[in-house]
């Protein structure tokens, strides 16, 4: 793993954006393990390419949060032509304690039988699909059971088992089809749990005002904070959503232990590092920070000016994943 050094930028943004309301015990809905050695990726010069086990894991949240104590949903990561068989027993093998929790990683072309195999075997607290395995080649474009076919939902809804969703499309859960495959899966497999990563992938106000008009009231869909660094997502977010199913997902290491953000250019976003950043006139030293700290940072900025208070955070970082994955 890359090492993470901590600077004095980095603690001041800590210190007092971050630290004063951190609570002490958290649970991380949404972290990755790596071995790249089980995928199919020669670019050595990508820098969100490079190997995580849980150890590393571990060390990032004692590094980064060094006041809390954390515990997670652990993942492999599904990109980059993943043998998804051996990352699967790799994240799997990492767990040996009751306090953390994983979820095997599903493409719509698994069989049934090996998928429900996997999940007997492993036992796993959930399945993590993603949208580059759709089985459509406008990959950007898929809708969600594109990428997790019906029958593997069933499984899910079977084992009652959490599915986390990295939706498609431009605007992420702002899209209408996404609105209307979510509203009718949460409503046909009541014992599956969804959760929609990186506030359903709005990473932008808009997107996501669009997304909670249409929503679905369901108890059994949730929204990950995982990567989004917009503070006007988190005021969309806490003013119209029920902080009970709200869960603090980090999605470290590989995607924000960077030093940079994810940045709103107009009706995108981008990720940002502090080697695209061009200086200019006196502004010569880069003072970057980690995108999980800028992550934290507009989350507890948007939690201040929408009045959620003590109990609601502890709901977001703990109580609710502990109610969700029977910590």
């Amino acid at each position: 793993m890359k090492k993470i050094t901590i600077n004095n930028n980095d603690q001041f943004i800590y210190n007092n954006e971050i630290r004063p309301y951190l609570p002490e015990h958290i649970f991380d809905a949404h972290s990755h393990i790596l071995k790249t050695e089980f995928h199919d990726y020669k670019d050595n010069s990508d820098p969100f390419y490079y190997d995580i086990d849980m150890n590393d894991l571990q060390e990032s949240w004692r590094i980064l949060f060094p006041d809390s104590r954390i515990n997670g949903l652990v993942m492999g990561m599904p990109v980059y032509n993943c043998d998804l068989e051996r990352e699967n027993e790799f994240v799997a093998a990492s767990i040996k304690d009751d306090k953390n929790r994983f979820s095997i990683m599903t493409k719509p072309q698994m069989s049934l039988e090996n998928l429900e195999s996997a999940i007997k075997t492993m036992k796993p607290n959930g399945l993590k699909p993603y949208l580059v395995h759709a089985l459509i080649d406008d990959k950007q474009n898929a809708r969600i059971t594109d990428f997790i076919t019906e029958e593997q939902v069933e499984l899910a809804d079977k084992y009652h088992l959490t599915v986390t969703l990295h939706v498609s499309k431009p605007r992420g859960m702002a899209d209408n089809e996404n609105l209307e495959d979510i509203s009718r899966l949460v409503k046909e497999y009541p014992n599956c749990q969804f959760i929609l990563a990186h506030c359903g992938r709005c990473f932008i106000a808009p997107n996501m005002k669009d997304a909670l008009d249409s929503l679905p009231d369901a108890e059994n869909l949730w929204i990950d904070t995982s990567a989004v660094c917009d503070t006007g997502v988190f005021l969309e977010l806490f003013s119209r959503y029920d902080t009970s199913r709200i869960l603090f997902g980090s999605d470290l290491v590989n995607a924000t232990a960077f030093r940079g953000s994810y940045v709103r250019l107009g009706l995108s976003w981008h990720a940002v590092t502090s080697e695209m950043i061009k200086r200019v006139n006196d502004f010569v030293e880069s003072k970057t920070t980690f995108a999980v700290y800028e992550n934290l940072s507009a989350l507890f900025q948007a939690a201040k000016h929408t009045n959620t208070n003590e109990e609601s955070i502890n709901k977001i970082f703990y109580e609710n994943a502990s109610k969700l994955f029977k910590l």
